[in-house]
């Protein structure tokens, strides 16, 4: 399987060729992200490293979208959910509500166990198969139920 970063290559071409602006201007960014991570480290990047900088870029790209919705700027809001949509192809299949519950009880997640700690367990675990904001709530409603 390809890396991601040729993976972003291959598809900065496809979408030059097929004159796809949005497409090239997401992976433009992506691309960008991991180079300067990459010149800020002075090393290759580990793959796991590389889901970070593309959740990071997620992140923002929904930060935007919130900021463009309460704004009410219809234009950028479908702009932004279009990013969005391209972003989250370069991420690992996230998983579901139901599996990330299921997963709190094989983690040996206990109620007595403090949040943060229990938070920071999960997420070594879900790697970059789940967003913080939700991995968050599923451990607070587990801790609290």
């Amino acid at each position: 399987m390809a890396t991601l970063k040729e993976r972003l290559l291959a598809d900065m071409k496809t979408a030059m060729k097929e004159k796809d602006q949005t497409k090239k201007g997401v992976v433009n960014l992506l691309r960008a992200g991991l180079q300067n991570e990459e010149i800020g480290q002075k090393r290759e990047l580990t793959e796991e490293e590389e889901i970070k900088i593309v959740q990071r870029e997620l992140k923002q790209t929904k930060q935007s979208l919130e900021e463009a919705q309460k704004a009410g700027r219809d234009d950028i809001v479908e702009a932004e959910q279009a990013k969005i949509a391209i972003i989250e192809q370069y991420l690992p299949k996230q998983l579901t509500e139901d599996e990330l519950k299921a997963l709190i009880q094989s983690l040996g997640i206990t109620k007595d166990m403090p949040m943060g700690q229990a938070v920071g367990l999960f997420m070594k675990e879900v790697g970059g198969r789940a967003e913080g904001k939700v991995v968050s709530l599923v451990v607070k409603e587990y801790l609290q139920g």
